[in-house]
């Protein structure tokens, strides 16, 4: 199961794959490739989709690749058919989380493994737009923040144009992922994300988007956001007591799957480059595979509680800029009174790098996002 946000990469990775195997000596006729996208009005039904499945078979241990799967309901029962039956490999993509819903669990539980896919990395950005005489890492990055890492884009359009395509990716994914499947109102959807992405490394609550986003009733905030968590146009993640070592679900905070599509759906004068790193941060945990929490110690929040595979926690703070004592001061004092050995970091924008207390790693950001 190949998942992620509308555009992010998956059909790519799936077409790649197909001619990987097709590389390795698997005969091009026991590949069957279906994109739902295209035959969305021909594969309706789990029964249709089943039947294509059957009839492209040529004899057991085929290939099953399906694009965009989540656009045939039931399909997981006929994908589980034709596994039994013709002993299938089946690869599958999809763009909202109800890929990985009870009824998936039911019926292919223990037999999958799910890959999950965001927009490019900065490392893959600048592997794409090499550094040159004009543009430095720190230019490259600036360039990262402003429009995101959907693959879609080209640094080398027209901004305009860039900028209508990720408006475009933005309501194909309401369109798309979100409308076609539950009936929701667009004026409120539009009102959550402006809020949500103008809220970018805030907590806030239940109550706070209702209000903000001129909504009356909490439950229906609670619909709206699950159904766009769902579509992985927004990562939530809750507040963690580091003392008291628990979850709190009183507030979390959101962030944007890409600050590209953050940044075009507010106006200029809403822009926080602040919050903006401190986005693409987070993703940039999320992809390195961590855990990751707000983090509050005592009466201090720290950005970012990230927990390895082994279960260590590293804590990390993130500023544009530390250049002012006093900003200096506030950022690292979420790292005092932490038990000696405990990982910290702060990242900064800042191209000279200020002294920090022993155990305090201080780093630039362009270095960070370019770690292995």
């Amino acid at each position: 199961m190949i998942t992620g946000v509308r555009r992010s990469g998956k059909s790519e990775l799936m077409r790649q794959f197909r001619q990987a195997l097709v590389d390795d000596g698997v005969d091009d006729r026991d590949i069957v490739y279906l994109d739902l996208d295209d035959e969305r009005y021909v594969i309706d039904t789990e029964r249709m989709l089943y039947e294509t499945i059957a009839e492209s078979i040529r004899g057991d241990g085929a290939y099953v690749l399906i694009d965009e799967v989540q656009l045939v309901p039931g399909w997981e029962r006929a994908v589980e058919t034709a596994r039994v039956r013709f002993k299938a490999n089946v690869y599958v993509t999809g763009s909202n989380s109800q890929m990985t819903s009870s009824d998936l669990a039911t019926h292919i539980t223990g037999r999958y493994v799910e890959i999950h896919v965001l927009p490019l990395s900065f490392r893959e950005f600048v592997y794409r737009y090499p550094i040159d005489r004009e543009n430095g890492y720190t230019q490259r990055l600036e360039q990262y923040l402003k429009w995101g890492g959907m693959p879609i884009i080209n640094l080398n359009d027209l901004p305009r144009k860039n900028t209508a395509i990720l408006k475009a990716v933005y309501d194909s994914v309401v369109n798309e992922d979100i409308r076609s499947r539950v009936e929701l109102e667009q004026g409120i959807l539009d009102n959550i994300t402006r809020f949500m992405m103008s809220s970018t490394g805030c907590l806030v609550s239940t109550a706070t988007i209702t209000s903000g986003s001129f909504i009356r009733d909490p439950r229906t905030t609670e619909r709206y956001l699950g159904e766009l968590c769902g579509s992985y146009l927004f990562y939530r993640t809750d507040s963690y007591d580091i003392v008291g070592r628990k979850h709190l679900s009183t507030k979390a905070k959101f962030y944007p799957v890409d600050t590209g599509l953050r940044n075009v759906r507010l106006k200029k004068f809403e822009q926080n480059i602040a919050a903006i790193l401190e986005a693409a941060v987070y993703i940039e945990l999320v992809r390195r595979g961590y855990e990751v929490s707000v983090g509050s110690f005592r009466s201090r929040e720290v950005d970012f509680t990230a927990w390895d595979e082994e279960g260590e926690p590293e804590f990390i703070q993130v500023a544009y800029s530390v250049s002012d004592p006093s900003t200096l001061k506030r950022e690292l004092a979420a790292f005092e009174d932490m038990e000696p050995g405990t990982s910290m970091t702060l990242i900064t924008m800042d191209p000279d790098l200020p002294e920090a207390p022993e155990g305090v790693r201080v780093v630039r950001a362009v270095d960070w996002f370019l770690e292995d």
